[in-house]
């Protein structure tokens, strides 16, 4: 019990993590687009131009519409900076934009021209998530 009274005392009511995130945001002065480290240089990402993001241990292949950058950063990292609106995680490795989706299987979504595998824990999600019309396979 002393330990969480302490815990309050130094984080308080548990909300102080939601306002700095909160603050966060209002300091960010691009809100439509990331910045990853390629070649020495930070480049400007446009979240309308990312198609899908592929995790593989510590480093992250961004795919965007004109180029293909290689991050040294988890996949998580850019699951909680990029807006949840218009990203899904749709398998253990990959997160796609929503918007890009051309078609659905329970295999794989093709996102632009590429093929980008769907999980079978993620798929149920995505399906639920869509307008549909026509009998959609579990």
């Amino acid at each position: 019990m002393k330990e969480l009274l302490e815990d309050i005392k130094i984080n308080g009511n548990g909300n102080r993590k939601a306002e700095l995130e909160r603050n966060h945001e209002d300091k960010i002065l691009i809100k439509d687009a990331i910045f990853v480290r390629f070649e020495g240089n930070l480049v400007k990402v446009k979240y309308d131009d990312i198609l899908w993001l592929k995790g593989d241990g510590n480093y992250t292949t961004l795919v965007a519409r004109h180029s293909v950058f290689s991050v040294r950063n988890i996949l998580k990292d850019f699951e909680t900076a990029l807006p949840a609106d218009r990203f899904m995680r749709i398998h253990k490795s990959y997160i796609v934009q929503v918007a890009e989706i051309n078609a659905i299987n329970t295999r794989e979504i093709k996102v632009a021209t590429d093929l980008v595998p769907v999980g079978r824990t993620y798929y149920h999600d995505l399906v639920n998530g869509i307008q549909k019309l026509g009998n959609i396979p579990d």
